[in-house]
């Protein structure tokens, strides 16, 4: 499938228009219509099909889909499963918005990801019109500050949109990230102990452990990780846990026993301890400040009448 982004001019931030969570046991099929404005899609749990320019797309857990605007998208076929999805509508002006493909445009592209940070500041954000984010817990912790804020009245969509413009840059961000390592790998077994930290951040970890899983020296696969990441090896395991931690404290009413628990670290008080010499504030703290779920059961009438 070829690779297409809309490009934005983030000289100021979108604008804001609505944003909500689809949660229904029923059989959903997506509503067909055209929008005057661009739509975002996190896929939480099952399967949500969708056809846009005669291409059907699956959003499902960790991945994303932009309905792009003034395009018609289609409900492809009824969810069969519990079905879950963020969503968030904002506009954008036409000459502040293109549209490009990878196979077609791959120096505008590589040229930004060779040159990350050069003196010329170039303010365009990439948004994938389908991808599945590298690390989607950060755009969920974002997503789920974007809805509480939302709720704060008609004075706060000023500071929504950008905030929902934070959002956007963190995926741009993420999809830059993702291609700079297709061109430019790391270390094969790196990337999949990596991978390996990330998809077991349920269990409890240990340099020493994921040594012995890998058959390596620890010494010598810390030195090898922090020559190539750019961090120790054991800070990585506690980001990758705080972050997961961060997710469950703005998505679900779990304790904070369960979400410890979660990321496999036995210790209740060692998890408080690392989550605010981490973050600055206790795992009690953050919730008060960003967390609000909504599980509202939504048919196609009412999400018609929400935009999404």
């Amino acid at each position: 499938m070829t690779a297409h982004y809309l490009t934005i001019r983030a000289t100021k931030p979108v604008q804001f228009a609505s944003c909500g969570r689809v949660e229904t046991s029923r059989p959903f099929r997506h509503p067909t219509r055209t929008l005057d404005s661009y739509v975002l899609l996190i896929g939480i749990q099952g399967t949500l099909e969708i056809q846009q320019e005669n291409q059907v797309y699956a959003l499902t857990k960790g991945k994303t889909l932009l309905l792009k605007k003034g395009v018609q998208h289609i409900g492809y076929s009824h969810s069969l499963s519990p079905l879950s999805y963020y969503w968030f509508h904002f506009y954008l002006e036409d000459e502040r918005a293109s549209y490009i493909s990878i196979d077609h445009e791959k120096e505008q592209l590589a040229s930004m990801i060779q040159e990350p940070l050069s003196q010329t500041f170039s303010p365009t954000i990439y948004i994938p019109t389908y991808s599945k984010p590298p690390s989607i817990e950060r755009l969920n912790i974002l997503f789920n500050q974007l809805l509480d804020l939302s709720q704060a009245g008609a004075h706060a969509y000023l500071a929504a949109s950008y905030l929902m413009t934070s959002l956007l840059i963190e995926l741009s961000n993420q999809t830059i990230d993702s291609y700079r390592q297709k061109k430019r790998p790391l270390d094969h077994e790196l990337v999949h102990i990596i991978e390996w930290i990330r998809v077991n951040a349920d269990r409890e970890q240990s340099v020493q452990g994921i040594a012995e899983h890998f058959h390596y020296n620890p010494n010598y696969l810390s030195r090898q990780f922090k020559s190539k990441i750019g961090m120790s090896l054991q800070r990585y395991i506690n980001l990758v846990k705080i972050t997961k931690a961060k997710d469950l404290l703005s998505s679900t009413r779990k304790s904070i026993r369960e979400i410890s628990l979660s990321i496999g670290i036995e210790d209740e008080k060692y998890f408080m301890r690392l989550f605010k010499k981490t973050e600055g504030m206790t795992p009690s703290e953050f919730r008060k400040a960003f967390y609000r779920i909504r599980l509202t059961e939504l048919g196609s009438v009412l999400e018609d009448k929400h935009l999404e």
